[in-house]
């Protein structure tokens, strides 16, 4: 892989970071241009915010209108009591809270606008290729929703002797209230070899009580506790007796590298792909998060020709002897365990619970009023 080590836009090599177009100023027309390119290519679901922005001003102007006409007559006569200033008032912070709705969605999608030109201008001065939106990326990770609807935004790719993915995945299923969305922030390195199922845990993502961030559980028989300050920093999991493999692939160095650039970066190793996820912020106009983010991935793909070399003890050696190993992981090394989670199925239960006791009063206390 190439060195990503950042310098200045003055230094001629091209196999180097360029950052200056994530803090450069812009020009508003510039933005607007590429804006209008962005949705030209959108589906409608996903370029709706200039509809939400003509709707909420429509919305502004019908409730301005009905609020204040009733009494455009005594505001412009003066004739105007004190009972009347509460209608007033209201009339007065119904458009003003539909205006600021208006303000809030119209900077959501100035804020939006920018952020992807300034990725578009990234990608262009460092040779990358960038998309600001995928129907599919092939994304496979813990993230993955079979038979979702896919949406992958802000893709850039690095090419180079391991080709880096970078995006924006989101699945959808269902539709209304049973809709569901999965969203992340990703990395993704072609590995070009099939490696156990493997999973680092960031504690630094995780939410409230020190619950994980992860969209699936692992069951703890799984569970590997790394040395040292790695324990407190990340819960590694990998398939019953591949420890030996996941130290291997994952040694002190690489995890160094993790503690001081991408702490708060879960990591997975599926199949012959590697991937770096964050809940939001990973894909953002941040020099600085760019640049500890390829300072992870650089240390962690130098280790790439050592991966190559590993075989899967688990398999069945050849006729040449116990080194001729085949290429490939064992069916048990390929995929963590999920955990159940009880607490859905004992919350359910205690609702169920509830229901049955009130329907049960209901009908007990309805029975003892026709004897009375």
């Amino acid at each position: 892989m190439r060195p990503l080590a950042a310098v200045g836009d003055d230094e001629a090599d091209r196999s180097r970071l360029r950052t200056r177009a994530l803090t450069d100023p812009i020009r508003v027309g510039d933005v607007r241009r590429y804006a209008r390119e962005v949705r030209s290519i959108l589906p409608k679901r996903l370029a709706a915010g200039s509809q939400y922005l003509v709707l909420i001003g429509v919305m502004l102007a019908f409730v301005t209108i009905m609020m204040m006409w009733p009494m455009a007559d005594d505001l412009f006569a003066g004739d105007v009591d004190l009972s009347d200033l509460g209608i007033v008032a209201i009339a007065l912070i119904a458009p003003l809270t539909v205006l600021a709705l208006w303000v809030w969605v119209f900077a959501r999608v100035i804020r939006q606008d920018r952020r992807r030109y300034r990725l578009h201008r990234l990608a262009a001065d460092n040779g990358w290729e960038y998309d600001p939106w995928l129907p599919s990326g092939g994304y496979r990770g813990m993230y993955a929703m079979p038979g979702a609807e896919v949406d992958v935004f802000d893709r850039t790719v690095i090419p180079g002797d391991a080709s880096i993915e970078i995006g924006i995945y989101r699945g959808t299923t269902g539709s209304g209230r049973s809709r569901t969305v999965r969203q992340t922030d990703y990395v993704r390195v072609q590995l070009g070899v099939a490696l156990p199922h493997i999973v680092l845990d960031a504690r630094a993502n995780d939410r409230a009580f020190g619950r994980t961030n992860l969209p699936i559980g692992f069951t703890s028989d799984q569970r590997l506790i790394p040395e040292g300050p790695f324990a407190d920093a990340f819960r590694l999991y990998c398939p019953h007796d591949y420890e030996v493999d996941a130290l291997y692939l994952f040694p002190p160095d690489v995890l160094a590298v993790m503690l001081d650039h991408a702490r708060d970066l879960d990591v997975e190793i599926i199949d012959d792909m590697l991937y770096l996820c964050a809940p939001k912020d990973l894909v953002g106009t941040d020099p600085q998060r760019w640049r500890s983010l390829l300072t992870a991935v650089e240390a962690i793909t130098a280790k790439a020709h050592q991966w190559h070399a590993w075989r899967d003890d688990h398999l069945l050696p050849g006729p040449a002897g116990p080194l001729d190993r085949p290429l490939g992981v064992a069916r048990a090394g390929r995929r963590l365990r999920q955990r159940f989670e009880w607490w859905w199925l004992l919350a359910g239960l205690a609702v169920l619970g509830l229901g049955l006791y009130s329907i049960i009063s209901d009908v007990v206390g309805w029975i003892l009023s026709l004897g009375s």
